[in-house]
């Protein structure tokens, strides 16, 4: 039985309503409710005008610019959202007064009528498989809905769910964090892999990957946990949790779940093989996103998903906007948008997608106390990189780094730099020869030059489409 919580006239602060809908979703179901709601977030009103237009309707008092000690006292909820650390001087104020403190997932979780819960977690690769898998089962005439770190609040698709609705979840590492003391046990988790990210807010890598971890944290025999034979940290999970665990590898035979045999994914389960079909057949590029496939198909078999179906909906699955996502082609040169690639490993995954085009590279951003030797190496290293477009900021150390290592590995014939994406984009286009890939895969964060990574897609799209109207 589903717990009942009244929220009608209950003092709430919501702190963090972010720019990407973050908080977006929460703080009008909290409206809706009843509840007397105080937003509080360190942007201004001009950078969140955008949201505050989407609330206008209701009766919601703001404290913008700053957060203040008395907005955290006397309130019988706090909502803490994604971008908000935990230990934030003003959460451990409510803690000390015994103040319950949620997140839109704990609460949702809370108050969800169905217990059919799917959840996606991982550093890179959650958001295609989540879309995938959401592809997967809609064209199977499955009743789904998908929310969470994807961009799509779950309570603004709360009244869509019944009692026997699966629900898709994508999960980042601090939405975990804030679970922590939720009991959550989805009948499928996926773990899609853990490497370095976020090490700017984390104390160290273990830290980090204990936080991606939490998705298995109650899981036990009656559910079942997809995760990656390929990555070393997950293919440890087996040792540390006694689930039911269905792999996917691209390099090696599994004993159970997906894996490649004479270029066709293998679903092995009860040492019976099913060929689903063959990469050639998978619309989206690179070895990542076969990885990412049979994630999605290790999902759709233990759903029972009917075979025809799941191998029809490969092959119709384009992919998710900012993630290799292809935007033009104009006098055979092509425009592909990874902003999402915020780490050197993902912008590693994107150059090995396209192994026989030339690539003209946009690369720079933020650091996120990151590495980026091997990402130089790997441009080094591979024999089809045409040229390198540098984004350059003040605030843009990422940039620096990638400029000084690929300059003392002797690329500096084929730097550019530029200090807007326009520039970027024109400058990468005045580079290229025809059949040129120009990528923009920037492997650091957004922030300081964009609002955030999505931003970043959005000019570059507006740049590729005024360089075509010249």
């Amino acid at each position: 039985m589903k717990e009942f919580i009244d929220l009608k006239n209950k003092n709430i602060t919501v702190m963090g309503l972010g720019l990407n809908r973050g908080g977006l979703g929460i703080t009008k179901f909290l409206a809706q409710s009843g509840a007397n709601v105080l937003v509080t977030d360190l942007k201004g009103k001009n950078q969140l005008q955008k949201t505050l237009d989407e609330l206008k309707d209701y009766n919601i008092e703001y404290v913008l610019g700053c957060h203040k000690t008395e907005n955290f006292i006397g309130k019988d909820m706090i909502i803490q959202n994604p971008g908000v650390p935990n230990n934030s001087k003003y959460l451990q104020i409510a803690r000390e007064l015994g103040t319950p403190i949620e997140t839109d997932l704990s609460l949702f979780l809370k108050i969800c009528p169905s217990n059919n819960f799917i959840a996606v977690a991982g550093t890179k690769g959650k958001s295609t498989v989540t879309n995938f898998i959401f592809h997967l089962f809609s064209y199977a005439n499955k009743d789904i809905v998908h929310g969470g770190n994807i961009g799509i609040s779950v309570f603004d698709v709360l009244p869509e769910i019944k009692e026997k609705t699966f629900v898709l979840l994508e999960i980042s590492s601090w939405q975990l964090e804030g679970m922590k003391k939720t009991i959550f046990n989805p009948k499928i988790a996926v773990l899609t892999n853990i490497i370095p990210d976020h090490l700017d807010r984390y104390k160290d890598f273990e830290e980090y990957a204990n936080s991606e971890k939490l998705i298995c944290q109650y899981l036990n025999t009656t559910n079942f946990l997809i995760t990656s034979f390929d990555n070393p940290i997950t293919k440890k999970i087996e040792q540390e949790k006694t689930t039911n665990i269905f792999w996917f590898s691209t390099k090696n035979n599994v004993p159970q779940g997906c894996y490649l045999e004479d270029g066709s994914i293998i679903f092995c389960f009860n040492n019976q093989k099913t060929v689903i079909c063959n990469i050639d057949q998978i619309p989206i590029p690179g070895e990542h996103n076969i990885g990412n496939t049979m994630a999605a198909i290790n999902t759709a078999f233990l759903m029972n998903l009917p075979i025809n179906k799941i191998r029809d909906a490969i092959k119709t699955f384009t992919g998710v906007p900012n993630r290799l996502e292809r935007i033009a082609n104009f006098n055979d040169i092509y425009f592909y948008n990874d902003t999402c690639a915020t780490t050197p490993e993902a912008t590693i995954a994107a150059i090995k997608s396209f192994p026989k085009k030339p690539i003209t590279l946009i690369l720079g951003g933020r650091n996120k106390k990151l590495k980026y030797d091997t990402l130089c190496q790997a441009i080094r290293n591979s024999n089809n990189i045409l040229s390198i477009v540098i984004l350059k900021h003040p605030e843009y150390d990422a940039s620096e780094i990638i400029l000084k290592e690929l300059n003392e590995l002797g690329l500096k014939p084929i730097i550019k730099i530029t200090e807007s994406m326009q520039a970027a984009t024109k400058t990468a286009y005045e580079e290229s020869i025809p059949g040129t890939i120009i990528l923009l895969s920037p492997g650091a964060t957004s922030f300081g030059m964009f609002q955030n990574e999505f931003d970043r897609g959005n000019s570059f799209r507006q740049s590729v489409s005024s360089l075509i109207k010249l």
